[in-house]
């Protein structure tokens, strides 16, 4: 009778480097735009994908009987041991941090003597100027090596971003180990299927989420099936097999074709006038605020928890009565004072829930002017809106206002460099009257729009989280959350995409681009 194969331990069976594996999650998750996949799109449970590969590899490597030499090679492969550290450092050690690991004498001969101190806090330790630059190589590498590990993931890229070792000697000791004949990680993989399973190994995600656990496992080298009940999952990790994972010949391919629609959009906006002034400024944000009028005075109030616009311009908005018309202008101040700023943060209209009206000195519940329980307890008392709405009706409780617009000047210094000056100033007659265009340019196409897919058509559905958007606005359909100038952006955007003659994943890049924009 043939022989049975020995009974196969896997590594991750007996043992994980849990605290290393959790600081180099913690790392690449916070490299914020560095994360490989988050610029396809938010997902809420996306995972390291050092941590997937962490995974994998203890999945097919064999525990044996010597536990650390097991440890030593799953953390080599990984580019987790002391060598693959030093692999990964791309920023130097300062010198004053260099200082606090030498010794006195180590201190003595590669430091300027220090100075006598004569300011607070004292002179930071120099290095001696004759130093070469091996030496200082030599002296990096030292400190290096005296870290501890979470001080050395400082200086060091994160995990993910090193698939590969590089060191020949390196993969001469793990085939020596593991009896392979490995030079990259995914023939290491392979041969380590092939031994356990008969072929490369395949694995499955019915639940992919973001798309972390099949990129990765792909980017290693094995085969990768996924599935999500949900289209943007599946969307997202799509994206992340064929768009991340499609080479520089195809990034740059998208990023040619971003350049290209923003072009186009940008020409199509420009030549409707509506986001330019009569001084050539364009305009990058637009500020809305509802209004409500209050139940005590009749006075519409506009409301906002503060009015503060930037702290860093100094610029608030300020609220001054208009008697005849019973309700408020609001104007625009910058580089204003630090006491008028707390005053603005201090003067909202709406506070804790309730609307505090400046001109009555009352406070009225926002509960009770959206009429909440008043046709029966649990139900809704603000009118719901319809299919066909873009904005307020004048009878609704709260209609929205255009407050303020930062505006973009584009000049030249008196060198002739190129320079960009932000200015925040109240909406003029003209100014609301390009917002009446720029919503009047959205209804002539938002039939034919929304039956193409262009902008959103579907009704909100009831739930946890959505209840508040019906309950406290009235918003039925997913197109209400948004103003009639981002409709009409974001609706121009797809189009252009639909109607381009670029490759599936170009027009998919761009989709997930229009994604980020509605956001």
């Amino acid at each position: 009778m043939p022989t049975p194969p020995a009974p196969f331990t896997p590594f991750i069976a007996t043992q994980l480097p849990i605290s290393k594996l959790s600081k180099e999650s913690y790392k690449e998750r916070t490299a914020g735009q560095g994360q490989r996949l988050t610029g396809l799109g938010k997902w809420w449970g996306r995972k390291p994908l050092i941590l997937v590969r962490a995974a994998l590899l203890g999945l097919l490597l064999p525990a044996t009987a010597d536990p650390h030499a097991d440890r030593e090679l799953f953390l080599k492969l990984l580019c987790m041991d002391a060598a693959g550290l030093w692999q990964r450092k791309t920023k130097s050690i300062p010198p004053d941090v260099l200082y606090q690991y030498l010794a006195d004498d180590e201190r003595a001969a590669l430091f300027e003597p220090p100075a006598a101190p004569t300011t607070a806090p004292p002179p930071r330790p120099k290095l001696r100027a004759s130093l070469s630059r091996q030496q200082q190589d030599d002296l990096q590498q030292r400190v290096f090596a005296r870290m501890s590990y979470d001080d050395k993931l400082d200086y060091c890229e994160p995990a993910e971003r090193f698939l590969e070792l590089n060191d020949p000697h390196a993969w001469a000791q793990i085939n020596a180990r593991l009896g392979t004949h490995a030079r990259s990680l995914a023939t290491l993989l392979a041969e380590l299927g092939a031994r356990q399973f008969g072929h490369v190994p395949r694995v499955g995600d019915a639940f992919c989420g973001g798309g972390s656990i099949p990129f990765e496992v792909a980017r290693c080298g094995c085969y990768a099936y996924a599935s999500d009940l949900n289209p943007v999952a599946a969307l997202l990790t799509w994206a992340a097999l064929n768009i991340v994972g499609g080479g520089s010949a195809l990034a740059a391919e998208i990023t040619a074709a971003q350049q290209q629609l923003y072009a186009q959009v940008d020409q199509q906006i420009s030549a409707w006038g509506i986001e330019h002034n009569a001084d050539g400024w364009r305009a990058d944000n637009f500020l809305y605020c509802t209004e409500t009028r209050c139940p005590e005075c009749g006075w519409l109030i506009p409301l906002a928890p503060a009015w503060v616009i930037g702290h860093g311009s100094r610029t608030i908005a300020t609220l001054q009565p208009d008697p005849d018309q019973h309700r408020y202008t609001i104007q625009i101040e910058s580089g204003v004072s630090a006491a008028a700023i707390r005053t603005a943060s201090q003067c909202g209209t709406v506070r804790k829930s309730t609307l505090h009206c400046p001109n009555c000195k009352q406070s009225t519940p926002i509960s009770l002017l959206r009429g909440d329980g008043r046709a029966g307890r649990g139900s809704y008392g603000l009118r719901m809106w319809e299919a066909s709405d873009t904005v307020p009706r004048p009878d609704d409780v709260f209609q929205e206002r255009l407050y303020c617009i930062r505006w973009i000047e584009t000049d030249t210094d008196e060198r002739g460099t190129p320079r960009t000056r932000r200015h925040y100033r109240a909406p003029t007659a003209d100014d609301l009257a390009r917002e009446a265009r720029a919503a009047a340019l959205l209804h002539e196409r938002f039939d034919a729009w929304q039956a193409q897919g262009y902008i959103p058509r579907r009704e909100i559905t009831p739930g946890d989280k959505t209840d508040e958007l019906i309950r406290t606005r009235g918003w039925t359909y997913w197109h209400h959350l948004f103003t009639p100038r981002q409709l009409l952006l974001l609706g121009l955007l797809v189009e252009a995409i639909n109607t381009s003659d670029y490759p599936p994943e170009v027009k998919a890049a761009l989709l997930l681009g229009v994604g980020k924009c509605a956001d």
